[in-house]
């Protein structure tokens, strides 16, 4: 029985020496990316991608991007002044999304004095889609990184497994069971890169999805309220003018 106990790690050290081939790299960087073959260079790039968009949409999907109160502060000022010239100057140097918004608005009115507001309603929401369009498009990159990931995990290790069971077929050792076990488990490092790759950016897709949602949210009720004054301030010039006409034609006539 003491045989058998000295034996029995001896034959564990044997079986993981067979398993995993001397040359094995550590649990280092460069030893997955030597483990995996050539497919982890394509999920390192994949991963660095992955990391670059997790960055640009925690600093580019903020509130300020949508509105400030800044902004709302002006627009109200500006609104209460009734002042379209004024209002014009304030959103042509804006970069909030309910800026160009309404300085597209306030564009068609320049164009068009007569633009009635459905016009102006349609342009808004045409702008706004976009805007919205270009913001979610962010995201999904991340969505994609998501999805390909897991896919270049499992062609590593297929492409793993089919090199192990060829250089196993070649090689008349009693061994090649151990062999072949060994050539799997480094052939599953490329699979399981590629998952932890793709659950992180699933997951940061989902958090930065609630996030737009909510962006989008607050972008579509500012837009539709300040374009709203826009269109009832524009309504009542037009009334003053045409009050104005009706008083100098009646004084002419007079």
């Amino acid at each position: 029985m003491s045989d058998l106990a000295f034996a029995t790690p001896a034959l564990f050290r044997s079986f993981f020496a067979a398993a995993v081939p001397s040359q094995s790299p550590g649990l280092t960087v460069w030893g997955l990316l030597q483990s995996g073959g050539w497919v982890m260079l394509p999920l390192l790039l994949v991963s660095v991608i992955a990391l670059w968009l997790i960055f640009y949409c925690l600093v580019s999907l903020r509130q300020s991007v949508i509105w400030t109160r800044d902004l709302e502060r002006r627009l109200d000022a500006v609104f209460r002044r009734e002042d379209t010239a004024l209002l014009g100057e304030l959103v042509r140097g804006r970069k909030e999304a309910v800026a160009r918004v309404l300085r597209e608005a306030i564009g068609l009115y320049q164009r068009h004095p007569a633009a009635d507001a459905e016009a102006v309603r349609s342009v808004a929401q045409v702008v706004g889609s976009g805007i919205a369009a270009g913001l979610n498009q962010r995201i999904l990159y991340l969505l994609d990184v998501g999805v390909i990931s897991p896919m270049l995990g499992l062609f590593g290790t297929v492409v793993g497994i089919l090199r192990s069971f060829g250089s196993i077929a070649a090689d008349p050792s009693p061994m090649r069971t151990l062999l072949l076990a060994g050539g799997v488990s480094q052939a599953l490092i490329a699979t399981a890169v590629g998952l932890i790759v793709g659950i992180s950016s699933m997951m940061f897709y989902s958090f930065f999805r609630g996030r737009l949602q909510g962006l989008l949210s607050v972008f579509e009720e500012r837009s539709a309220i300040w374009v709203q004054e826009l269109i009832l301030l524009h309504r009542s010039r037009g009334m003053e003018a045409a009050a104005k006409e009706r008083a100098s034609g009646v004084v002419e006539s007079a």
